[in-house]
């Protein structure tokens, strides 16, 4: 490629698809990036690989399932890939940056300036009333001046994590009066859930304190939706915006009601509203604007893509890879055959309820889940041996379990998923979670720890070059 173009990969932390105006949902919450998918591709059917930030972005950065980088609830570090998107797109003469809100999982372990990063911004807010007001303003303030001053260094590549609208769902007042009404900023604070209590058992949440959540939520994605436009708008003032690849999209999803009792926010399930996640693409000289994918595709989709607009060759690069480039889903080459999510053993989720109390019996939540997506259909595996099955089209948020009645085509999408987790290299790296000491170590004297290792295996037919 004669002209390499900038990329700005923007991830919209816990963004639900339901709720963005352009995928369907009937509120006006998202009229800027609307604006920004009508110009390029949205990809309607995009499944995170996993339900929680770090084995996402780890996914996206390494083009590789949970399964195979092994960073999950029961590891909770970097991945060890030899190549990460970071350092790919440094060899290629990138200057790269990355910006995200420093008390956030992704910069206290995520792929730092060791991993490719030239330089990497943990962005802080002096107060909770900074954090609210402000937010990713700050963010996009630092992202603009950074552009400004290193205009003449192109092609460059920015990650960009913006923290709305993960829970506390509290926006600044004009976006609670806009989705919820006349409630005060303390009122709003109040309604927030503590989502370990909720889990345990020793916080409920009525029908309509879900609604006001939900609400509130909404005010969120709006609140970011107005802060991104001003990115937005720089790129087209600064005639940048075409000499962009744009990559929105988001690492998860949250659980807002759809399968509580017991469930809510993210981890510990593989229900769609926390892997079904927004995937849009602007950059017009390769991506069709205006136009609706809606095919299968997956956000560690994300890295082949970018190998496949750069044309980078290198063999050992696209042996790592797992994922099909979304250039080759547009243009009718390739086709996603399947969608496959995970959630590691639940170590994190265990800790963190032991803070909370002591004594509390864990073990109902000792499950890993897989799910496999096919066509209509999702299968959801579970360690305890509660499989589910779903058809999606017909029941969108998975309300009717047909795993009973439907046993032969449980079967079949659980053979399927043993053939593709058999065909693909597999990554155990052991048990490594963070948190008290006193919690740690009950949980190695149950034998919940263990030491891990490397197992390999074949890489999926049909999934590399």
């Amino acid at each position: 490629m004669k002209n390499k173009p900038n990329i700005i990969l923007i991830i919209m932390d816990v963004q639900r698809a339901s709720n963005i105006h352009c995928y369907g949902y009937e509120k006006q919450t998202t009229p800027n990036i609307d604006r920004i998918a009508k110009e390029g591709t949205i990809f309607l059917k995009c499944i995170s690989p996993a339900v929680w930030t770090l084995p996402s972005h780890a996914s996206i950065f390494t083009g590789r399932y949970v399964y195979s980088h092994g960073v999950g609830a029961s590891y909770n570090y970097k991945p060890v890939e030899k190549y990460t998107l970071a350092e790919i797109l440094s060899a290629a003469g990138y200057k790269t940056v990355g910006f995200c809100s420093k008390g956030h999982w992704w910069a206290r372990y995520g792929i730092r300036d060791d991993r490719g990063f030239e330089e990497f911004y943990g962005v802080t807010f002096s107060s909770e009333s900074e954090w609210i007001e402000v937010g990713s303003s700050k963010i996009i303030g630092l992202v603009k001046n950074w552009i400004e001053k290193h205009r003449h260094e192109e092609p460059f590549f920015i990650f960009i994590n913006c923290l709305e609208p993960h829970l506390p769902y509290i926006p600044p007042e004009e976006y609670i009066r806009r989705f919820l009404g006349n409630m005060s900023l303390e009122e709003v604070k109040e309604l927030q859930p503590n989502v370990w209590k909720v889990r345990m058992g020793l916080e409920k949440i009525s029908k309509e304190r879900w609604e006001k959540l939900r609400a509130l939520y909404d005010g969120e994605t709006a609140c970011l939706d107005n802060r991104l436009n001003d990115l937005f708008v720089y790129l087209e003032e600064s005639n940048l915006m075409d000499r962009t690849l744009l990559v929105i999209t988001s690492d998860h999803g949250d659980e807002q009601g759809e399968h509580y009792p017991p469930h809510i926010a993210h981890q510990l399930h593989l229900y769609q509203p926390g892997i079904h996640v927004p995937l849009i693409v602007r950059y017009p000289d390769l991506f069709p604007q205006g136009e609706k994918v809606n095919e299968l595709v997956q956000t560690l989709d994300i890295f082949p893509t970018i190998l496949d607009v750069l044309s980078i060759n290198n063999v050992d690069v696209w042996r790592q890879n797992q994922g099909i480039s979304l250039l080759q889903i547009v243009n009718g080459k390739r086709k996603r055959l399947f969608a496959l999510s995970e959630h590691q053993k639940p170590l994190l989720s265990f800790e963190r309820m032991l803070r909370i109390d002591p004594s509390y019996d864990f073990r109902m939540w000792n499950r890993w889940v897989k799910a496999l997506i096919i066509g209509d259909y999702k299968y959801i595996w579970s360690s305890n041996g509660d499989d589910e099955l779903y058809n999606l089209k017909e029941d969108p948020i998975e309300q009717n379990n047909l795993a009973h009645e439907e046993r032969d085509r449980v079967n079949e999408m659980k053979s399927k998923l043993y053939r593709i987790l058999g065909s693909l290299e597999r990554r155990d790296l052991g048990d490594l979670v963070q948190g008290l000491e006193d919690n740690v170590r009950a949980l190695e004297k149950l034998g919940y720890l263990r030491k891990g290792g490397f197992e390999k295996g074949t890489i999926m037919e049909g999934l590399t070059p």
